[in-house]
């Protein structure tokens, strides 16, 4: 009975899983010395961690996800106060997701960028991941950057971008 447990496929996978679940914690234990979780940050010198913890974060690009049914296409033009869909040809895009939010009126800046917009270095950004069968590009302007999405084939698609934007010094 104990080797059929064993070679069923899902039960290896679960035995695997919690051999890797139980390395992390153990490896996380270890990473910050020997301290439990909850001390992490309390000690003396926690504002110290809190501060690196802080500069760390704050060094990390932003990440936005852009996605969308397209047919025809446009830009988005991106400056620091402003995100706005010019539309070119075809249908206008519909089902669009700024950052996770629903991004009804393309010719208005959607609610997330106003929120850190001006704390980006626009001139820096680039495409991290791209999905949709034709042209996403991104081309850097005096102001910002443009992010082309053209759908050429006859039909509409699914599209979605991840942007890796820095942060302003």
């Amino acid at each position: 009975m104990h080797a059929l447990v064993l070679s069923n496929p899902k039960v290896a996978r679960m035995k695997t899983f919690l051999q890797i679940t139980l390395c992390v914690i153990v490896a996380t234990g270890w990473s910050y010395g020997g301290q439990s979780l909850d001390d992490v940050g309390t000690s003396a010198n926690g504002s110290d961690k809190t501060t690196a913890f802080d500069a760390a974060l704050g060094a990390q690009p932003k990440l936005l996800r852009i996605s969308g049914r397209f047919d025809g296409s446009g830009r988005i033009r991106f400056t620091r106060r402003v995100v706005r869909y010019e539309h070119k040809s075809w249908q206008p895009p519909s089902r669009v997701l700024f950052d996770g939010e629903p991004w009804t009126k393309l010719d208005r800046t959607p609610a997330p960028w106003r929120d850190f917009g001006a704390r980006l270095d626009l001139s820096k950004a680039w495409i991290v991941k791209r999905k949709g069968r034709d042209v996403i590009a991104l081309e850097h302007t005096p102001d910002g950057f443009d992010l082309y999405v053209c759908d050429s084939p006859n039909g509409s698609d699914d599209y979605s971008v991840m942007l890796a934007i820095p942060r302003r010094k």
